[in-house]
C-alpha cells in the first residue's frame, strides 16, 4: 500500500492553483499582512499574469521582520531581514527568495524526500517555466494517508 502511495504523481494529489495562496512580489505591506492573517503562507509570483514563482512569504518571514533589533536569533531564523516593516515595505523585502519547488510529474516519494531534506512543510508545484500550478503540503499528504487507511478497514 505505501509503495503505491510513494509512486503517486504530484499532479494527482496537489492542491490546484485556484486554491493555492499567492501574492505578487511588489504587493505593499498592508495587503500581504491581510493575506498572512488568513493563511500561514503565500507563494510570491512575479505578477498575476505570468505567475512565475519568485519566492514564498510565511509567518516565519513576518516574525523575522518584526523582532526588535538585537533580539534575533539567526541560528533559528536564518538570514537577517529588514529590521522593521514600514509603509513602503513590499513582499519582496521579507520573502524567502530561494524556494524549493516540484513538478507535477514528480512522485509523492520525491516530495517526501524534499520535505525531509529541506525541513519544509510545503512545495510550490511549477511547470518548466516556474509558473505556479498549485502546491503540495504535508497536511495534504497526511489527509491522503488517513483516507487510505480508513478505506482499508
Amino acid at each position: 500500500m505505501m509503495e503505491e502511495f510513494y509512486r503517486t504523481k504530484v499532479k494527482e494529489k496537489m492542491i490546484p492553483v485556484r486554491d493555492t495562496p499567492f501574492i505578487e512580489e511588489n504587493t505593499v505591506w498592508a495587503e500581504f499582512l491581510a493575506k498572512l492573517s488568513l493563511r500561514a503562507h503565500a507563494w510570491v509570483v512575479n505578477n498575476a499574469d505570468d505567475m512565475r514563482v519568485v519566492g514564498v512569504v510565511t509567518e516565519h518571514d513576518m516574525l523575522r521582520s518584526i523582532i526588535p533589533p538585537g533580539e534575533k536569533q539567526e541560528r533559528i531564523f536564518g538570514v537577517p531581514r529588514a529590521e522593521m516593516l514600514h509603509k513602503e515595505s513590499v513582499v519582496q523585502d521579507i520573502m524567502t527568495h530561494n524556494v524549493v519547488v516540484c513538478s507535477p510529474e514528480e512522485t509523492v516519494g520525491d516530495v517526501l524526500k524534499k520535505f525531509s531534506s529541506f525541513g519544509i512543510r510545503r512545495l510550490a508545484v511549477v511547470d518548466e517555466n516556474k509558473r505556479l500550478l498549485g502546491e503540495m503540503t504535508i497536511q495534504l499528504l497526511v489527509k491522503n494517508l488517513r483516507y487510505k487507511f480508513m478505506n482499508m478497514v
